[in-house]
């Protein structure tokens, strides 16, 4: 056990020590300096450089990184602003080769539809950190809180559907196990802790994996899989996908069933949501297979799920009222699923039914708890 363990210390001890260099200011400067000249010019004069930590985590962090330049060949200032995101370094390169897949197959800065991502610079392995552009716009989330626009979601709608379009294969695959992983804490220590609900956490769990396999066979296709209104940066009619971290291959059904959850959790404070949810299907389902729709509440029921595991984690005052109720909404969402699969399957006259349900707003809604 104890030589198992050593390269996974080793690799936590050498993503803090990536960090603590991600955060030198001197370090970084004479990095981003050296940056500079390859992409701009050998003559470029740094003038100024700041760094601000965006998030932080023990084993992670992501920073910007501004760095003011002066180019007198030009007679002009040069203002570089870039994301740096240090993780481990096998997710690393996984991540930019995932990214430099998705720029060049149609999301470029210069995409002709105005869908793009930021660009992937480099990944540094001798600092453990991804360089990626900074990308301009506000997130929907904070364009949510200023005003509520349609427009905003029918982007949102293009874009995600969009990426489900792209020929690209992620190498991994997110089924039903990788979002049970995805839990934090897992949902066996959430059934232990609260042996009341383990029934029907174990319960849930369950139906999770016969619907799955129910499904059989659907068409795959590069998911974000942590899909929601912060992952979508919009300016003047552009949009941004962002956070590739866990760029996978799946079913397009669990982005939806994740982001659904997600705005009908804003609903309950924010009516006007409801109705930017269908504004937000009916631009999508425009665009993607129909059939897709039928799916959806599993991935709504597994995402309720991890926000239950959540609130155990976090312990805020009525968490375990509130984990019970996120898994009961878990619980009916699977149910619509599995009563579909073992009466009819999951033939056309299904599909129209879940699509049209979706579109009139008739799926179970968290905003009328």
């Amino acid at each position: 056990m104890t030589v198992a363990t050593v390269p996974y210390e080793r690799e936590r001890e050498d993503t803090l020590h990536a960090i603590q260099n991600a955060l030198d200011q001197d370090r970084m400067r004479a990095v981003f300096a050296a940056k500079l000249k390859q992409r701009f010019g050998h003559n470029l004069q740094v003038n100024d450089f700041r760094l601000e930590v965006l998030q932080r985590h023990t084993y992670r962090c992501v920073l910007r990184y501004h760095i003011s330049a002066f180019d007198p060949e030009r007679g002009a200032d040069v203002q570089w602003r870039v994301i740096g995101k240090v993780l481990n370094t096998n997710l690393g390169i996984l991540l930019f080769d995932n990214m430099r897949q998705l720029w060049s197959s149609g999301f470029s800065r210069t995409a002709a539809d105005g869908i793009s991502i930021p660009e992937p610079i480099e990944f540094l392995p001798s600092l453990s950190m991804l360089l990626q552009e900074e990308v301009p716009g506000l997130s929907l989330k904070m364009l949510l809180k200023q005003s509520a626009q349609k427009e905003h979601f029918r982007q949102l709608a293009r874009a995600l559907a969009k990426l489900h379009k792209c020929p690209i294969v992620p190498s991994r695959l997110f089924t039903v196990k990788e979002h049970l992983l995805r839990c934090h804490p897992g949902h066996e220590v959430l059934a232990s802790a609260c042996p009341e609900l383990a029934p029907s956490i174990n319960y849930l769990v369950e139906q999770a994996f016969d619907i799955e396999a129910a499904f059989g066979d659907i068409e795959l296709a590069p998911v974000h899989a942590d899909f929601h209104l912060g992952q979508v940066h919009l300016e003047n009619g552009h949009a941004w996908l962002i956070d590739f971290d866990v760029l996978s291959y799946g079913d397009p059904a669990t982005d939806l069933g994740n982001l659904l959850v997600f705005m009908k959790s804003k609903a309950r404070t924010n009516p006007v949501i409801a109705e930017l949810i269908q504004v937000f299907l009916e631009e999508y389902f425009s665009l993607m297979d129909r059939g897709i729709a039928a799916r959806v509440p599993l991935y709504e029921g597994l995402s309720y799920l991890r926000r239950a595991c959540k609130s155990f984690r976090l312990q805020a005052e009525g968490w375990h009222e509130q984990a019970q109720y996120l898994i009961e909404q878990g619980i009916a969402a699977v149910e619509t699923v599995a009563e579909s699969c073992r009466s009819v399957g999951l033939h056309r006259s299904l599909i129209d039914a879940a699509v049209a349900e979706l579109l009139n707003g008739d799926v179970r809604d968290e905003a009328h708890r």
